[in-house]
This record gives structure tokens, sequence and C-alpha cells, in this order.
């Protein structure tokens, strides 16, 4: 579950990003960031990312946004890599860095998006910063502006010797993004969408740190043409070998309710009036009711989280036996509805299901739209 306060702050970075397009997505980082490069996938857990998560692992515990205690949503504390970050930075915990990013966090619990994605655009080695241009130059700027002073970074880096801290653990790094590309299959995604998607994406970086909580987010970019996406998304640890199918479609998720939505929106913008009305104030209810569903304030937001996710579920369960596809289902139904109050969300998916298990060999998901929004309106007359 995303916490719902990135969600503005997401939206506002990507009408900034559409302003100016004037710079290479991919270029190559000269510092000492741990980096995985598959095909069009690059998986990486850059210095000074690494750095601005462990700086928020050391904030105050207890600040609530919107019924969220702040800390548990972005940082995972259930590993050893936890311990160590604490008993090696604790010393720490006053730095002026740390001072600033929990009245940063009071002030505004979105900050800590930009705090995060400020160390993504940062080089760092010998304790001295330079930009990374892998952010359009707009985007870089608005960050900037919101997150805490470069200085104060740098004089953590150098206090904490912090870039001791990464080599000692640069191994671990490297095995972390090794196991989210095996298990996240973000390369069969892509070219599952694709052949069911008009959309075409040249690049996707994915940023890992062993330390992000169950929030997660992505940015789209556009550049000469070419469609790329940058995701921020949590590492794969696997609990238990008897049901590693299982977990590794839940971990999936994790990724592709971030990638289809690359490809599911451009298609639902053609029918975007129509959701919104189908979708409007009148027929609400019947598709949401409150929690995380308040942050989609339209008909057209709404349809696309039902339809993402359903999509999900369609690529991740073709590989499952009849039991890991049932759990895999009831796990995602149940977090749409009970949790994020999509409250129709198991009607829906029935239908895309019977769509997808029904079509005739030339038809793609893309031509499930205007089936899918008559089963839409025909709910909305019950």
């Amino acid at each position: 579950m995303k916490a719902t306060f990135i969600k503005i702050v997401i939206y506002t970075l990507g009408l900034l990003s559409g302003l100016f397009v004037s710079e290479c997505f991919g270029q190559t980082r000269t510092d000492n960031s741990a980096i995985l490069v598959n095909e069009k996938i690059t998986y990486e857990t850059p210095m000074t990312y690494e750095l601005m998560q462990i700086a928020i692992a050391l904030t105050d515990t207890t600040i609530v946004s919107n019924g969220y205690n702040v800390y548990d949503e972005v940082i995972n504390k259930n590993s050893d890599y936890y311990k160590d970050v604490i008993n090696y930075f604790a010393p720490y915990k006053n730095h002026i860095l740390i001072t600033d990013l929990n009245k940063s966090l009071r002030k505004s619990a979105s900050n800590y998006v930009y705090n995060v994605q400020i160390g993504c655009n940062l080089n760092l080695k010998n304790n001295q910063l330079d930009k990374v241009k892998i952010m359009p130059w707009v985007r870089r700027a608005y960050i900037n502006l919101k997150a805490v002073s470069k200085g104060n970074i740098e004089n953590f880096a150098k206090v904490s010797n912090f870039e001791e801290f990464y080599k000692q653990h640069k191994d671990y790094y490297i095995e972390e993004l090794k196991t989210v590309q095996q298990n996240a299959k973000v390369n069969e995604q892509q070219k599952w969408l694709e052949k069911e998607f008009p959309a075409k994406h040249k690049n996707y970086r994915i940023i890992i740190s062993p330390l992000m909580g169950n929030t997660h987010f992505t940015q789209r970019f556009k550049f000469q043409g070419n469609r790329n996406c940058i995701m921020w998304v949590k590492n794969f640890s696997s609990k238990s070998s008897d049901i590693h199918n299982v977990e590794r479609a839940r971990y999936i998720g994790t990724v592709m309710t971030e990638i289809d939505h690359n490809y599911v929106n451009p298609v639902s913008k053609k029918y975007k009036k129509t959701l919104n009305e189908l979708i409007n104030q009148t027929h609400r209810t019947k598709w949401t009711n409150g929690g995380a569903s308040n942050s989609y304030k339209t008909g057209y937001s709404v349809f696309n989280e039902y339809f993402t996710h359903s999509v999900y579920l369609l690529f991740a369960i073709q590989e499952l036996n009849d039991s890991e596809k049932k759990i895999v289902e009831k796990t995602k139904i149940d977090v749409m509805i009970k949790v994020r109050k999509f409250i129709k969300f198991a009607e829906f998916y029935e239908q895309m299901k019977l769509l997808y298990q029904d079509r005739k060999s030339n038809e793609t998901i893309t031509d499930f739209y205007p089936k899918i929004i008559e089963w839409c309106k025909s709910e909305n007359l019950k």
C-alpha cells in the first residue's frame, strides 16, 4: 500500500517534468554506486539516495500524516541491515541534517519524496556532491527547492564516514539488486505490456533501498520521442521457500502496479470524459468508500487504479498453479477492497479476467476498454 501523501507530490512533479525535456535520461553515475544493467532496465542503489534513506531512518518515529505513521510507512525496520544502520549512525541523530529533516517532515510528510529524490540526482565522491542529469532540469530545480541543504548532506557524509559504510555494504546492495532483478521480472513485464498496449518505453530505472518501507512511487519522462521511467520501490525478501512463487507474484505487483500506469493511462485518456462521468459524485459510492481511494479525485483516476491492478493480476498469475493463483488473487482483492477501499474490485477483476480468457487471437487488453466501460455503466444502474 502506498502512502496517500505521495500522490499529490508525484502528480505535481509530473506536470513540471512535462515542461522541459532537454537532457538525457541515462547518464552514467561516476561515484561508487551499486548498479546492475539488464537490457533496458537499470537497477541501482545510488550512494546519495541511500544516504538520504539512512538520514530518514534517524528521524523522529512519531510523526503522523493522514492517519499514517510516516516512519513506519517509509522505513523498513525488519532487517539486520536496519539494525546495522541504527547502530552505526546513532551518534549522528542530532546532526543538523537530521534536525532539518525532522522539521521538513513535520511541515509536510510529502517532503520525504523530495528528500530521497535529491539523492538520486547527486553523485558522492570524497564527501563532495555533484549533479547527475537523470531528470529534466526543471524537475531537479524543483526538488532542490523543497529538499534539505546539499551542504548539510556533504557534512553528514563526512562526519559519519558514510562512504566507508556504503563501501562495506556494497556487496549486500548488489545482492539485493540481483534478487530484485530475478524476482520482479521487469523485462518480462515490459515485453508483455508492450504487446497489450500501444505505448513503448525506452528505459526503466529501478531505484532500490533496503530501508524503503511500503511506500513506492514512479515518475515518467519523455526525451527525444522516447518514454522513460524511474521507479522507487522496496527490495524483495522471501520469508519461506515453500511459497516462493506466491511471494514473487506479490512482489511483482510492487513494481508492476507502477509500470503499467505508463501503458494504461495513455489509453484511458482517450476515454477520460466518459470515465469521469461514469464514476462521478452520483455513482462514486458504488466504487470507492473512503480510505486511500479518497486520494483519487476523478472517475478517470479511480478507473485507472481498478484497471492497472487488474492488469497486474492477469500477468502475475500466468505461471502459477491453481492454489497459488487463488492466494495471489485473494491477497490483492482483500487489499484493494478492505484496505484501499476500491470496493468493487473483485467484480471488476472478474470481468477483466473473463475478457482476457475469452478474447480473440487478435485482441489485446487495449481492446477491452469499450466492453469494461459498458459493464461499469450496467453496474451503475443496479
